[in-house]
């Protein structure tokens, strides 16, 4: 049982009111800031978070519930003007609706102190709060007295309206009135029975569109890839500067129940490095390649800033490398590192604000300490990579390496540069260092992992160049960065979870962005510990309803993408469609945009977003995961792979799925699987030519053999298991043509 606990409060004073100061709660948020799907940590507006006690002198007692919205606060919500209820977003009805329930003298104003008046029956004696059991945290009133009429004529106006009755239900008029708030700011399992069988194209789609079909979230599915790869194609600029946020994008409160701030863009002055080469790879998967050249092309001009401004540490010139923010390239060292701590009512330790850790201090590198503006490993190797697939997307033309020599030379050797100072750049055990949040002054797989990819996707570039001493030092380095990462991320058997970087193991998403989406393809050891890692990793999205809230793109789009990959279906059907329910909010502005985190409460079945809608990284990689769930894999050695991977009863038809690097298209039409039997039509547009795989399924592991269509043409397959269901794979010598 929670502990209970008392209110100062004075016998002695008199009068038929029982006045109590405080109604915010401990943990001063509504939610936690990235988001959560553990129901303990979530106070959605209505819910019950305690009980206050009266302990009558005559030894009888009394209830008031403490709801949030009624007998309950958040001081947060004042903070900014967030809609509904104040500033350009507001709605008359619920501001007015929710100013008649809240009993909190003060807080809607968002004055210092705020005063609960309860009408009193008999004598006093004490007065308690007793939490809820389910929920984190208590309700918090620092004093409590008994008095009659206040002498303030605003409080005596506002007490008249405003005056809680023990023992008696939530009055109607503030049932309804929070019931409004929710429903207007919440998603509920309902609004995804309700959504529409079919989406309706506002515009004949550009680029790569599945479209999904069977059950009404696919139909959400279909609508989310038109909305954000709509949305992701028109974020770059003529000069490549490629947006993390869209212009006035709405931004929802990290800590608050649901409310949000219109017009934000919280983000849109910023080319974030991590965010841009996720996003670069996912618009040339789409067939967004322009964006995605000039992306690479504005990102790799910032790049040289370091090199072209002839900045040393210790005396060492720095070589051009990515920081988290290229087009603001210190802003980490020169301003974030050196922040004060606030002096704020409620953070009076500056706990929610501090200086940025570095170990570029002025005690070790004396002048010019922050020249190197914190390394931001993750962000370099995806851009890295992304270069890769902006390239591969364009045809995999040589000249255009060699036009960008001086970029691609300059990112292998940032590593190079790491390796031969060590002492300055922090290398230890051969791994790289990192600063920003996917490292955190740390050595993690999400820092490293694309960094070696990275020097392997500039050595092919390199080798099509001509290129080939280069070609072979990137793969030097890069074998030497995967012994490192062999030796010292792994746990024996998996990866090791606390080296993730961020919520789940990234290896395999990111081995899908070089090696294509079959794991077959993929190194044999890599593979097996991931799969080896997988069991654990999944366990919280498993036992919360399918939801990875934290980061849409660094939780839920990434055990997605891991599910997916490792066939395990059945996880996949839950994940997918739980990533059509964080897509989907009906009521709110840009309803299809992927925010940038939930909370989630699977058991009531209630979402709400969190943070800045349509955030780049989090929208690219839920992207991704419909680009696996399609499965048309980028060339590779001669072979096109077409393996879908669709939820139980769906289907998807796609008219032109562009293949990397083979100047192909491909118009693809999946059936749902029924038993064991699955059609599949597929037909290629464009020059050149490869051997074809195509794999059907998932089938239940009952079945042996599959009877598969392909263009018509029958076959009967057996099955293989891989993951927990069973498949039929078909090869061809040549693509089929329309």
């Amino acid at each position: 049982m929670k502990q209970q606990h008392a209110i100062p409060f004075d016998p002695q004073t008199a009068g038929g009111y029982l006045y109590l100061s405080g109604g915010s709660h401990s943990s001063g948020k509504g939610c936690p800031d990235w988001g959560s799907n553990d129901p303990a940590e979530l106070r959605f507006i209505g819910d019950r978070l305690g009980t206050l006690v009266l302990q009558y002198a005559d030894g009888s007692s009394g209830r008031v519930p403490l709801v949030l919205g009624y007998t309950l606060w958040l001081r947060c919500i004042r903070y900014e003007l967030c809609a509904p209820f104040f500033g350009e977003g507001r709605d008359e009805e619920l501001a007015q609706g929710m100013q008649r329930s809240l009993q909190l003298f003060g807080a809607w104003e968002g004055a210092e102190e705020w005063l609960l008046r309860i009408a009193l029956p008999k004598p006093l004696a004490g007065v308690r709060v007793e939490p809820a059991e389910e929920k984190n945290g208590t309700p918090v009133f620092d004093k409590a007295y008994c008095a009659g009429e206040p002498a303030e004529e605003a409080q005596r106006a506002f007490f008249a309206a405003h005056t809680v009755m023990p023992d008696a239900p939530v009055p109607a008029f503030v049932s309804a009135a929070l019931d409004a708030v929710c429903h207007a700011l919440h998603t509920f399992e309902s609004d995804f029975e309700a959504a529409p069988e079919e989406f309706v194209f506002p515009q004949p789609p550009q680029g790569f569109q599945p479209v999904f079909a069977g059950t009404r979230l696919a139909a959400v599915a279909t609508g989310s890839v038109y909305h954000n790869m709509k949305d992701l194609g028109s974020r770059t600029d003529a000069d490549g500067f490629l947006h993390t946020s869209y212009p006035d994008a709405p931004s929802w409160w990290y800590d608050g129940f649901g409310p949000y701030v219109p017009r934000v863009g919280s983000y849109t002055a910023n080319f974030y490095s991590r965010d841009a080469g996720r996003a670069i790879m996912t618009l040339a998967a789409y067939g967004y390649v322009d964006a995605a050249a000039a992306a690479c092309g504005f990102g790799n001009r910032w790049m040289m800033y370091y090199r072209e401004q002839g900045l040393q540490l210790a005396g060492v010139p720095i070589p051009g490398h990515y920081s988290v923010m290229p087009n603001t390239p210190l802003i980490y060292s020169q301003v974030l590192t050196k922040l004060a701590k606030p002096a704020l009512a409620d953070d009076p330790d500056g706990s929610q604000l501090s200086a940025w850790p570095t170990r570029y201090t002025f005690e070790r590198f004396g002048e010019g300490h922050g020249n190197v503006g914190n390394p931001e490993t993750d962000g370099h190797g995806l851009m890295m990579m992304a270069n890769r697939a902006a390239w591969r997307a364009q045809g995999a033309d040589p000249d255009y390496v060699r036009k960008n020599w001086t970029y691609i030379n300059e990112m292998a050797e940032w590593i190079l540069w790491s390796y031969a100072h060590p002492e300055l750049s922090f290398v230890e055990n051969d791994l790289l260092y990192g600063e920003t949040e996917a490292a955190m002054n740390d050595y993690t797989l999400y820092a490293n992992v694309p960094c070696y990819l990275g020097l392997l996707s500039l050595a092919e570039m390199a080798q099509a160049a001509g290129e080939e001493a280069a070609a072979e030092s990137w793969r030097q380095t890069a074998g030497r960065l995967r012994r490192a990462i062999d030796a010292h991320l792994t746990d024996g058997q998996g990866w090791k979870a606390e080296k993730f970087g961020f919520h789940h193991d990234p290896v395999l998403t990111m081995l899908a962005d070089v090696y294509g989406y079959d794991t077959a393809d993929m190194p044999a050891d890599w593979v097996a510990r991931s799969r080896a890692s997988y069991e654990t990793d999944r366990l919280n999205a498993a036992q919360h309803g399918w939801y990875g809230p934290k980061g849409i793109g660094y939780d839920h789009a990434m055990i997605t993408q891991n599910a997916l990959l490792l066939d395990r279906m059945a996880d996949a059907d839950g994940l997918l469609n739980s990533l059509c329910k964080l897509s989907y909010a009906p009521r709110l502005p840009e309803p299809y945009l992927i925010p940038e985190a939930l909370s989630v409460d699977a058991a009531k079945g209630v979402l709400r977003r969190q943070g800045d809608l349509g955030n780049l990284v989090q929208q690219a990689e839920a992207m991704k995961c419909w680009l696996l769930a399609v499965g048309v894999s980028p060339l590779r050695e001669g072979s096109v792979k077409v393996m879908p991977r669709l939820p139980a009863g769906w289907s998807v038809k796609v008219q032109a799925a562009p293949v990397p690097a083979s100047g192909l298209c491909a118009a693809l039409q999946v059936s749902a699987v029924s038993e064991n039997t699955q059609s599949i039509e597929l037909h290629f547009a464009g020059e050149g030519d490869a051997r074809l795989q195509v794999r059907f399924g998932p089938f239940d592991a009952k079945y042996d053999t599959a009877q598969v269509k392909l263009n018509g043409a029958a076959h009967t397959l057996p099955l293989q298991q891989s993951g927990d269901s069973k498949w039929a794979w078909l090869e061809l010598s040549a693509l089929p043509r329309q």
